[in-house]
């Protein structure tokens, strides 16, 4: 009797963290959606000074670089120069510009936004889930931190941006070596039991429970979530429709990359 009351304790847990785990990214998707559907200026190419900070000559200069960055690795890096935030946070605004123009190529999720605003001297860089493997929350950090803040405190946006984008092309090759050189890996005792705890809650699943409310496939979540859907994934693909259009269908922006100030 105690065995069973003690199965069906583990059994209802089990339940409960799969609810979870399947509510929680969706809200965090929910709210970026809220957060990020604001207007934004038309697009006007890869580099968009509507900060009027960038002589043509130094415009042109960013666009022919990022141009053929793109047309060698397909991957899209995007600038955004405004004047001011308009009463929003620098995560907010460049985001509404990474959703809004769907930066990055259709069906591949590489777009990079890097995003200032002059009068409120605030910085963002943004990454869709397919460039975030290279260029992390950390290392877009410490670009933003270690080479463009000087730059941009001493007033030389031009230079800021020029060599911020240098590294995060280093970056996205592998050849970027002093931040890579800070970068720690996670320790082996912490990614053993990491795979133990998976595959003792797959095997579980398979084994003794045969769950209602599971995908007779295999231990995926109800719904068409989960591990190979959309829940994992809060950017995945569902802000490259509904007619915000502009670039040509990139999208999977789910809030990474980081924010700063000089």
């Amino acid at each position: 009797m105690n065995y069973r009351m003690k199965y069906q304790g583990v059994k209802l847990s089990f339940y409960l963290l799969a609810l979870l785990l399947w509510i929680l990214p969706a809200a965090a998707q929910n709210k970026d959606d809220e957060v990020a559907r604001k207007p934004v200026p038309a697009y006007t190419g890869l580099v968009n000074d509507f900060g009027g900070v960038l002589s043509s000559q130094e415009k042109a200069q960013l666009e022919a670089k990022l141009r053929q960055y793109e047309d060698s690795t397909s991957t899209q890096i995007v600038i955004v120069i405004e004047k001011s935030l308009n009463g929003r946070d620098q995560y907010a605004r460049s985001m509404d510009f990474a959703r809004g123009w769907e930066v990055g190529q259709k069906g591949r999720n590489n777009g990079i936004v890097v995003y200032l605003s002059i009068e409120d001297r605030k910085q963002s860089i943004r990454t869709a889930y397919g460039t975030q493997g290279r260029l992390t929350d950390v290392v877009s950090g410490e670009i933003q931190r270690n080479i463009m803040r000087p730059l941009l405190r001493d007033g030389n946006y031009f230079a800021a941006i020029n060599k911020g984008t240098d590294a995060i092309i280093q970056v996205m090759a592998g050849e970027y070596g002093p931040l890579a050189k800070k970068k720690k890996g996670m320790p082996g005792w912490s990614i053993l039991l990491m795979i133990i705890l998976l595959i003792t809650f797959i095997s579980i699943i398979n084994n003794r429970g045969k769950y209602r409310g599971y995908n007779s496939g295999g231990p995926y979540w109800w719904g068409g979530g989960g591990w190979t859907g959309g829940g994992w994934t809060s950017g995945g693909n569902s802000d490259s429709g509904g007619g915000w259009g502009g670039m040509g269908g990139g999208g999977g922006f789910d809030g990474g990359g980081s924010d700063g100030g000089w």
